[in-house]
């Protein structure tokens, strides 16, 4: 468990300091920085479906066979989350305005709308496989573990064969060494 959140952690580390790699920078402290904290608003916006779907669609919907739910649901998450970092590049704009970035103007909006929508429906996909690890790992320890239980119930159902045998193969041979030695 510990080692899952390390994990977490290490990760969306990696991705909330990844903006950094990309930022013009101008020389002017508050203009990288409010580059970077505009830019940390996509950062944040894929961690929603993210762990919405990993705390809540994936067990509540998904493993309990309502898919239809569950993909309604997250176009509706992917859209809320969308919004949200609308929102928050907005808010960020106010405090920290643009100038349209070195070459003055910024580049068509769709493209990058479109860009967010699939990094989002990979973000939702790689909680699913991270969900779906988990639970095949946990299904599988508890495979192994009840094939451990079967066997040793086997070896002591053997064992308690074993004992009368033994005692009643010491039985007749101590029966037949008094029967062979009269005097």
């Amino acid at each position: 468990m510990r080692r899952s959140y390390v994990i977490h952690i290490i990760c969306w580390g990696i991705v909330i300091i990844f903006p950094l790699c990309f930022i013009e920078h101008t020389g002017n402290l508050s203009a990288d920085l409010g580059h970077y904290l505009r830019m940390s608003g996509v950062q944040i916006s894929f961690l929603l479906p993210f762990y919405i779907n990993y705390f809540l669609l994936i067990p509540h919907y998904l493993f309990n066979d309502k898919q239809k739910a569950f993909y309604t649901i997250n176009i509706l998450v992917i859209i809320g989350a969308f919004l949200f970092m609308q929102g928050w590049m907005e808010l960020f704009q106010v405090f920290f305005p643009d100038n349209g970035g070195q070459w003055g103007h910024h580049p068509p909006r769709w493209p990058m709308h479109f860009q967010y929508f699939l990094s989002a429906v990979l973000f939702v996909g790689l909680s699913v496989a991270v969900r779906m690890s988990q639970r095949w790992m946990k299904s599988e320890e508890g495979r192994r573990e009840a094939e451990k239980s079967r066997a040793e119930a086997e070896l002591k159902n053997l064992r308690n064969q074993l004992n009368p045998h033994f005692l009643l193969n010491t039985l007749n041979n101590i029966y037949a060494l008094i029967a062979f030695d009269t005097n």
